[in-house]
């Protein structure tokens, strides 16, 4: 049996990790208060793409539960079209949003490793099962559509 964490998770603890470094460690940037509030307009555009897939899988009535395999249909609609995995994507949107919001640099390391992870222990599993559950039409999507935009 393998342990894997969940997206939300993965999400959250970066989002506490961002918090501790703004608390804990000396800023080596300070933007601008008009940059610091672009910030959160990312964050909501973040959100909208969250939102919008998770929209889709309701509509689609399949899971949105990675390490989960019972999905009945590949979802290639929406904001599907745009990224393979647009709930990742509005989660790495978001926590650019809180990074810009802080204006201090060091809650920008959160995204990569939020991608890589998401890349290395979700990703990766949830195309697997997917290729084999859907085979040709799950390859031909790839092709069209890029893992994250």
């Amino acid at each position: 049996m393998t342990f894997r964490l969940y997206p939300p998770v993965w999400f959250l603890t970066l989002v506490c990790l961002q918090i501790v470094l703004v608390r804990n460690l000396p800023s080596l940037l300070h933007l601008p208060t008009w940059l610091q509030h672009g910030g959160v307009v990312i964050g909501v555009i973040g959100l909208g793409v969250m939102a919008a897939a998770l929209r889709a899988f309701r509509i689609h009535h399949t899971t949105v539960l990675p390490f989960e395999n019972t999905s009945e249909r590949l979802i290639e609609s929406g904001v599907f079209r745009l990224s393979r995995n647009p709930v990742y994507l509005g989660e790495a949107i978001m926590l650019a949003g809180i990074a810009l919001r802080s204006g201090q640099l060091w809650p920008w390391v959160a995204l990569p490793v939020f991608i890589i992870g998401i890349n290395r222990s979700v990703i990766a599993w949830e195309e697997r099962t997917l290729r084999d559950r859907f085979g040709d039409q799950f390859e031909h999507y790839c092709r069209r559509t890029r893992r994250w935009l």
